[in-house]
């Protein structure tokens, strides 16, 4: 996982007011929470919070850049991005302040590589599970996890026990969970000459009129 440097400063605007008076100075309220660590109330400006919210912060953590003690250095994941359903414009951020030698928990994406052997014999391929949950230290987790899908035959499937994850990451979840199967293709139903021709005169017939 790659890492990038991140600018939060500490805020001191809390409330209704505080908080749209942040705003309108071109800030978005943050905050930064852990594992028997206590919160701290941040802020990040709002270009950096569409930049969060254009690379969907899961391949990436941030190591923040600031003078403040407070919060130089720290390591920290983005664990919620809260936007206004309407407006789409950021309301909030959350930040998990990774703790040291300590694994986390991430989720990454799934790619598909080839084409199946079974979908070229007509079976449909059935991509049951687009993101994966591990568990690792961020510097070991990848940006994203490759399953070649190339040796399916209808009616095979690829689990979540069946992944090569790299060294010191495990997948969280039950191992049975299928990433992707390929289907037997739908048999079509042959119309018997009644049915036909009872679908050709409801075709044809003329609406009612009232």
């Amino acid at each position: 996982m790659e890492k990038q440097s991140l600018s939060l400063f500490v805020r001191s605007e809390i409330g209704k007011s505080g908080v749209k008076k942040l705003r309108k100075s071109g800030f978005v309220p943050a905050i930064i929470y852990g594992h028997n660590k206590p919160n701290i109330l941040t802020k990040i400006s709002t270009k950096d919070a569409l930049t969060l919210a254009k690379q969907k912060s899961r391949a990436f953590f941030y190591e923040i850049e600031n003078t403040d003690e407070t919060l130089k250095g720290k390591k920290v994941l983005v664990k919620d991005l809260v936007k206004d359903a309407l407006s789409d414009e950021i309301l909030h951020v959350d930040f998990y302040d990774i703790p040291e030698k300590e694994p986390v928990k991430m989720v990454i994406p799934i790619r598909l590589k080839g084409k199946a052997i079974g979908v070229t014999k007509g079976g449909i391929l059935e991509w049951e599970r687009r993101e994966i949950e591990v568990k690792a230290s961020p510097e070991n987790v990848p940006d994203f996890i490759e399953v070649d899908v190339s040796s399916l035959e209808i009616a095979d499937t690829i689990h979540l026990e069946d992944l090569k994850l790299p060294n010191g990451v495990c997948f969280v979840g039950d191992p049975k969970n299928p990433v992707v199967t390929v289907l037997a293709p739908k048999e079509e139903v042959e119309l018997t000459e009644e049915q036909k021709k009872a679908i050709l005169e409801a075709s044809l017939a003329e609406p009612t009129k009232e």
